[in-house]
């Protein structure tokens, strides 16, 4: 074990490390092996292809993606725009929808039985084999794309709400109770915080999920957006085109979880996790 031995004040006077330049160099650090595995796999990826000679209308080289995105990235930014506004509205919805659902399924035994049995069905039912069911129902259209968003976003709120609320300490409800806490209040005060981290866990899942269910609904019901971009470049064979739209869509769902985990840890700065990180990140200062 080695005893720092110097005095106080002298310990007090060393110059204490730059915060602000430690966190950058710990983003530097963090991002140098994905950005390094991703450099390989892109230049494995490129040289396979001009090895090979394959055909760009079946796999186009990275380089040809990049063309295609520099060449259309206007474009590519509006269709992206408007699936992110479905996904966005749905989210909206499905959030909802899933906290309200998860609050009367965690509080009353009874909405539990019925309604569980048919959240769980909804959820077993194949989204994609609906997909044509929801233009019938709803038209052709921004409304059809966010019901979709819906019906693949919410069974995850459900399920972490729902868990989160029947975590909550029963000997403190036990107490609340006992002093006179109406339902209200024991959910407002004790059971949500507590089930904070897990609803969270939920909208984060949710988050991920919401552009996905907004490309498969423009599928079959849009004549506008990534998914219908998709559709489209792939009837015409333009690849390197579908390729492209492809890459914008999972640099912007890797955008969403960053984000997602951004505002985690502003919602749940005292929860384990965060404070871990914290300390992980802050160890070397």
């Amino acid at each position: 074990m080695n005893i720092d031995t110097q005095p106080l004040a002298v310990r007090n006077s060393r110059p204490k490390p730059n915060t602000q330049q430690t966190s950058v160099l710990d983003l530097a650090g963090g991002m140098l092996w994905p950005l390094l595995s991703g450099a390989i796999g892109l230049g494995l990826w490129e040289g396979m292809v001009r090895a090979f000679r394959v055909p760009v209308f079946m796999v186009p080289a990275p380089s040809q993606i990049v063309l295609t995105i520099m060449e259309h990235w206007q474009y590519l930014l509006t269709q992206l725009a408007i699936t992110t506004f479905a996904a966005g509205l749905g989210l909206i919805l499905a959030v909802t929808f899933g906290l309200l659902a998860g609050a009367a399924i965690a509080g009353s035994r009874l909405v539990d039985r019925m309604l569980t049995p048919w959240l769980v069905i909804a959820h077993a039912v194949p989204k994609v084999v609906i997909a044509p069911l929801f233009l019938v129902w709803f038209g052709f259209g921004l409304q059809s794309e966010v019901f979709f968003v819906v019906a693949f976003t919410f069974f995850p709120v459900i399920v972490n709400t729902v868990s989160g609320l029947k975590s909550a300490d029963p000997e403190q409800l036990v107490m609340v109770r006992a002093m006179g806490a109406t339902p209200a209040q024991t959910l407002r005060k004790i059971q949500f915080p507590s089930a904070l981290p897990s609803i969270c866990a939920g909208v984060k899942l949710a988050v991920t999920l919401a552009p996905v269910g907004a490309v498969i609904g423009e599928f079959v019901a849009s004549n506008k957006g990534l998914g219908h971009l998709l559709i489209r470049a792939v009837g015409d064979m333009d690849t390197p085109l579908a390729f492209a739209a492809v890459t914008v869509f999972s640099i912007f769902g890797v955008l969403l979880w960053r984000a997602a985990e951004w505002v985690e840890s502003r919602v749940l700065p005292w929860h384990p996790s965060q404070r871990a990180s914290f300390l992980l990140r802050n160890a070397s200062t």
